[in-house]
């Protein structure tokens, strides 16, 4: 995969998933934004050579995402390649999950990917070229008990990037979902399931779907399932 010349911001790009999309995105020739709350872990990606800027900040904060694409275009250039990456899970029962904790994974993980994508819209749509890669999850196809809130927003993350794929159509600019199973992460270790792959394994499709993917992927959840 050649992106030689392209620059890309991954939220979420501090470890496990996120961290390995920023190498593979790199070692394609791209110039990466590594985002994430956890400033020491975003700036461990940069000291390794696997991202070019470190910026600290939460997706749930419009202030903080409009600095981190004012960051990104001031050091890197205009923004080609987006990849929604940042999520978290709350696990527990329906009724037993309290609205406050539902809320922050609802904000983390769909309301965080909606303000990003918005961020970085009308300058790709100006330049007619750019794509948005939203990293979803099985959970987003099925059900999974004590998982609610965290189904319900990757459910949503599917539906918001095919809303946007055809809204973006026109303009040349592309929105793909890629959707994991049970990959070794810090986050899998929450839940009751053995991993079926490495984040290595995601990041070279969300890697494909940067680049190499035709226009005609628009809209698709690529399942990567192990």
């Amino acid at each position: 995969m050649n992106l030689e010349g392209r620059t890309a911001i991954v939220t979420g790009g501090g470890r496990g998933i996120g961290a390995a999309i920023a190498r593979a995105l790199t070692a394609a020739g791209a110039r990466v934004t590594v985002f994430a709350r956890t400033r020491a872990e975003v700036d461990r990606v940069v000291a390794e050579g696997s991202a070019a800027l470190a910026v600290a900040g939460d997706v749930r904060r419009e202030e903080d995402v409009a600095a981190l694409v004012a960051a990104h275009q001031g050091a890197v250039g205009a923004v080609d390649v987006l990849v929604n990456n940042a999520g978290i899970l709350e696990r527990g029962l329906a009724e037993e999950l309290s609205p406050a904790r539902w809320r922050d994974v609802l904000e983390v993980n769909l309301t965080g990917a909606f303000l990003c994508a918005r961020a970085v819209i009308p300058a790709m749509k100006a330049r007619r070229r750019g794509r948005i890669v939203n990293v979803a999850s099985i959970s987003g196809t099925i059900g999974t008990g004590g998982a609610s809130a965290y189904n319900a927003s990757k459910w949503g993350l599917i539906g918001l990037t095919r809303c946007l794929a055809e809204e973006l159509r026109p303009f040349g600019v592309q929105c793909i979902a890629v959707s994991p199973g049970s990959t070794d992460t810090a986050m899998l270790k929450k839940t009751p399931f053995e991993p079926e792959m490495t984040p290595e394994d995601v990041a070279r499709v969300v890697a494909w779907a940067a680049g190499e993917a035709p226009d005609a992927v628009t809209g698709a959840n690529l399942e990567v399932y192990g």
